[in-house]
């Protein structure tokens, strides 16, 4: 049965959200991770491409500077998140700090890159994770039906769009049992995942140059390429090197990889539903502990994997096409590790424990659109039964439905349309509008709430300055520069034609256009049956 007592005299839905803050700072921690930079598929594919397009990159340098450039952020939002623990969070925050309008716009850009996020990772199941996986097990063990299944699933759109949409399926099951469901499931996918990860690490970690070199070239050889050598010389990876210095290369490879490391700040969007969430230690801890644990593991794979295939070789594997390299499966990253060593017992559990990194990333992705659709709602800005929540499972059911209907649509458009990347950085522009936002609220946190400022967790001083006055105007500065950095490469978001430049303004127009429609339209339409709803935006919303 659906809670739905909501008198019109209320200013918000109901006295209370229904909702119940049953998560850990273990989930929270985990969906961190898993929204950020989920080690899998970030080996697998957004860390190793930049080698081929921007020769130079140097990834491991980069995911160490994406480290230090993200700290303020976090900060930031730690601060602001323990200081209004509430669902929707930024909404909420800038909301009630700058106005309606903006929050609007920054929610929305947090949005698309959930929505966004949640296809590509729908998408990548079926062509990063399960076709290789058949096509990698099908080339190891020469089981051709299995490659052949692989291959479809790499390059067929109705094969891809079927795994896809599976997965959009069980997701929506798994969120609509509940919040401690839920996560039980993102931490159950995500063990999984990370024990082959672990495994692949280790594997890796005793595995000699040499011998990957003899087990690749006979496997290559038994498909028609050539060896280690022929594949690199092929490529034109001879004198492929790691150059920090070069900008060309680092910039460009700095804003990619930010596509997967900006989010450590996700688990605001649960704090209506996280244990202690007005603790700035456990929402610091949360963050970091996500950061750490995704950059550590992330530079200790790339580091592996350079030191048994070597910089050379990835870079000219990673070139399409080369004639020298026949596998039918791609130079991912845990294909490359069961090949090193060749031992069917490890092949299986890398291979297979893959599997699991697209599940706790699309729920971690998804999570957000709908607890913003429901704070929404909450206000009284949008329909009422988006904030419905089922009294067994304090769960809201339609706007479930409704967000998994949405990431559906966004999966054959992604799977018809063939944008992976533009995709990704039109998610790190989205994000990049959003958090000068947020930092925009930060600042004036003090100053237009000065009672709210000085209540709350976010009152901490360094050297006699308040700590938002630091981190914010930072967090703008780095984000800013992160959007003119997408001008100046047009293998980020325009497609690789510097023609489409027009895109980017017209992606950061239509954020705001349709930010601020969002909720002038139904501020007017409730004005119309004689609802004011700028009055809710006065307090904050009921836990």
């Amino acid at each position: 049965m659906a809670t739905t007592d909501r008198p019109g005299s209320r200013l918000f839905v109901r006295n209370s959200t229904g909702l119940v803050r049953s998560a850990s700072a273990v989930d929270a921690t985990i969906f961190n991770a898993v929204i950020s930079a989920p080690i899998g598929s970030t080996l697998a594919w957004s860390i190793f491409f930049t080698l081929v397009a921007f020769p130079g990159a140097d990834p491991v340098g980069v995911l160490i500077l994406a480290v230090v450039i993200n700290i303020p952020v976090l900060i930031m939002f730690a601060l602001l998140g323990a200081s209004m623990p509430r669902v929707g969070g930024d909404y909420v925050w800038v909301s009630r700090i700058l106005n309606p309008p903006l929050a609007l716009i920054s929610n929305l850009c947090m949005i698309m890159g959930g929505l966004l996020g949640a296809a590509y990772f729908a998408k990548f199941f079926s062509v990063f994770a399960l076709g290789p996986a058949l096509v990698a097990g099908g080339s190891l063990f020469h089981n051709n039906t299995m490659v052949s299944w692989g291959t479809s699933f790499q390059t067929d759109k109705a094969w891809i769009l079927a795994g896809a949409l599976v997965m959009v399926a069980l997701q929506t099951y798994i969120l609509i049992r509940g919040t401690k469901s839920t996560f039980r499931w993102q931490n159950g996918a995500f063990l999984i995942a990370m024990a082959g990860m672990v495994v692949t690490l280790l594997v890796l970690a005793f595995a000699s140059k040499g011998g990957f070199q003899h087990n690749f070239n006979a496997l290559n050889k038994s498909f028609g390429g050539g060896t280690v050598q022929n594949v690199i010389t092929s490529g034109g990876g001879t004198h492929a090197a790691p150059d920090f210095g070069n900008m060309s290369a680092t910039l460009p490879t700095l804003f990619s990889i930010q596509g997967f490391m900006m989010w450590n700040f996700w688990s605001v969007y649960m704090s209506g539903e996280l244990k202690s969430a007005s603790n700035r230690r456990r929402q610091l801890w949360i963050m970091f502990g996500a950061l750490g644990f995704d950059a550590v593991l992330l530079i200790i794979g790339a580091l592996l994997l350079f030191h048994v295939a070597g910089y050379s070789f990835m870079y000219a594997a990673n070139v399409a096409p080369n004639k020298a390299y026949a596998i039918p499966s791609g130079p991912f990253y845990q294909f490359l590790a069961a090949v090193s060593v060749n031992i069917p017992v490890f092949t299986v559990i890398i291979l297979g424990c893959f599997l699991f990194w697209a599940l706790p990333s699309m729920i971690a992705n998804t999570f957000m659109p709908i607890r913003s659709l429901f704070a929404w709602s909450f206000d009284r800005l949008m329909p009422e039964k988006l904030a419905d929540v089922n009294d067994r499972t304090h769960s809201p059911v339609i706007a479930i439905v409704t967000v998994n209907v949405i990431i559906a649509a966004l999966v054959v458009w992604s799977v018809t349309s063939n944008v992976f990347q533009l995709v990704l950085g039109l998610i790190v522009l989205a994000g990049c509008l959003g958090v000068v936002i947020v930092a925009a609220a930060a600042i004036a946190l003090p100053i237009r709430r000065p009672e709210l400022y000085k209540a709350s967790p976010a009152n901490v001083k360094f050297l006699g300055i308040p700590v938002l006055f630091i981190v914010a105007p930072l967090s703008i500065a780095i984000f800013v520069a992160l959007a003119v950095v997408s001008t100046q490469y047009p293998a980020l978001v325009m497609n690789g034609d510097s023609a489409n430049f027009w895109w980017i303004p017209a992606w950061f127009g239509g954020l705001i256009v349709v930010g601020s429609l969002l909720y002038y339209i139904p501020r007017w339409i409730r004005g119309r049956r004689g609802i004011n709803v700028s009055y809710v935006y006065k307090e904050l919303p009921p836990e």
